[in-house]
């Protein structure tokens, strides 16, 4: 990347950390999932730049992004989103979400139709049950991750890339850096993204009017999309196209990368062609 600029937008009070590389191209924004930030998206920023303006958001809680008390839903999350589409005059973005990130890219498109262009979407955490069927449950996650983001906090920078590189064997040496820093800097109050009322992810989906690429992995590997579940979001979204990963699980960039980057590649170059 031959420069990366850095600046930051107020949402409803709220600091909002964003990098980019500017030029007149057209752009696309990448949210990320929970524990990442904004930087932790490695070799394919770097491979679309040419052709791309491409924007890096640090979500609220993440990264030097400010960490709210509350509203940590994918319906809050969008709305930062939307102010930083607006307020840096974004003209018809495509998102790029993983996980958390895809999740609030969906939101985005179906809360604010006419804003985006297009949607790229990596293993979103779709049905939401994934989180827990009941208050209970989800509360017993988010505890389990709160210990986790504790855990990380302990070590020190090495123990956490030694940690990284024996948990993830399947990812590239060149993904642990920014990964380690992301656990360093993520804020335990993130967690609420599990606890928080959110929408249906069923009506969120039938309302985005965009084409969009669901990417989706393995289950088997801890991939969350299923076969049904993608099935089900191809009924409601009349635009999307679907591309199963054989070989990854839930970070399918990281686990499969070559692939991924030339499923977005081709997907990209359809909607510069409209």
């Amino acid at each position: 990347m031959a420069r990366l600029m850095y600046g930051t937008v107020n949402s409803d009070g709220l600091r909002i950390q964003y990098y980019r590389t500017g030029e007149e191209k057209p752009v696309l924004i990448f949210l990320h999932g929970a524990m990442d930030n904004g930087l932790c998206w490695n070799n394919l920023p770097l491979f679309l730049e040419p052709e791309y303006d491409v924007v890096l958001v640090d979500a609220r809680g993440h990264g030097i992004s400010a960490a709210p008390e509350s509203g940590y839903s994918s319906e809050e999350q969008a709305k930062d989103i939307a102010v930083l589409i607006q307020e840096l005059k974004l003209y018809q973005p495509v998102l790029i979400g993983h996980s958390m990130g895809a999740d609030t890219a969906a939101a985005v498109a179906a809360k604010f139709p006419g804003l985006v262009k297009g949607l790229v979407l990596e293993d979103p955490p779709w049905p939401y049950e994934v989180f827990g069927k009941t208050a209970e449950e989800r509360a017993n996650r988010a505890a389990e991750m709160l210990v986790q983001i504790a855990t990380y906090k302990a070590m020190s920078f090495d123990e956490l890339l030694a940690y990284g590189k024996e948990k993830h064997p399947k990812w590239d040496d060149s993904e642990f850096f920014q990964w380690a820093k992301a656990r360093q800097l993520v804020n335990p109050k993130m967690v609420s993204n599990i606890t928080e009322p959110r929408g249906e992810w069923r009506q969120i989906v039938s309302q985005i009017k965009c084409p969009g690429l669901l990417v989706t992995g393995d289950p088997d590997l801890g991939a969350i999309i299923t076969s049904e579940i993608a099935d089900e979001v191809s009924g409601l979204w009349k635009r999307v196209e679907i591309v199963n990963i054989p070989g990854a699980g839930h970070s399918i960039r990281r686990e499969k990368y070559h692939e991924f980057r030339d499923v977005v590649k081709k997907y990209l170059r359809k909607v510069k062609r409209g």
